[in-house]
């Protein structure tokens, strides 16, 4: 059995029960609130663990750790800044307090959304990614961002969610309990996973 490391805030781990209860029955789920740099813990998190999601804001100095893990851990990030290992050209740039999308209207492959009617996202954000990776969450037809008074993008042009190897980025909260209730999400982050790791090297 896999096991998955949950990132996030000490006092907010409450808030990830239902993901916990999403992904037990198939991995093996821990919680932790922050990556060390400490070598010796970090090299325990690389024997102990496949894939790490992280759920809170990326700290500058854990920047290292993660691009070490990057290397050979499933990585799964929600993008709150800036410190993600993927170029993003301008800021985030807010769409709504809650979207649902409609699986059957997105660019990613079909994998990821066997069984999987509707993906809710929480205070969604759009990326503007600066790099080759492929687009797994897009906006719906009526969906656009806004920069001022200017319409920047529209429809499917309107990314929250890209795949770049192995990690994913998620610039919406998906993994929350309010997120994952009354949708498709624990559907979705499971066969995202399944599809993450495929015939990925992670040891």
């Amino acid at each position: 059995m896999l096991s998955v490391l949950l990132i996030a805030e000490d006092g907010e781990w409450h808030r990830y029960k239902e993901l916990e209860e999403c992904l037990i029955n198939d991995y093996h789920v821990d919680y932790s609130g922050q990556i060390s740099t400490d070598i010796a813990e970090l090299s325990r998190i690389e024997f102990s663990y496949e894939i790490i999601f992280f759920l809170k804001p990326v700290e500058f100095s854990e920047i290292p750790a993660i691009s070490r893990l990057a290397k050979s851990k499933i990585l799964v990030f929600h993008v709150l800044n800036n410190n993600v290992p993927i170029r993003l050209s301008e800021n985030l740039l807010p769409v709504a307090d809650c979207l649902e999308l409609n699986a059957s209207a997105m660019r990613g492959k079909l994998e990821y959304f066997r069984g999987v009617d509707v993906i809710k996202l929480l205070h969604p954000y759009h990326m503007e990614v600066d790099e080759e990776c492929e687009v797994i969450l897009n906006g719906n037809r009526n969906t656009k961002v806004l920069l001022g008074d200017i319409t920047f993008r529209t429809g499917k042009n309107v990314v929250f969610g890209v795949r770049k190897g192995n990690m994913a980025f998620f610039s919406a909260d998906i993994f929350s309990n309010d997120a994952l209730k009354e949708s498709d999400n624990c559907r979705f982050i499971k066969n995202l996973i399944k599809e993450l790791v495929g015939k990925a090297e992670v040891y």
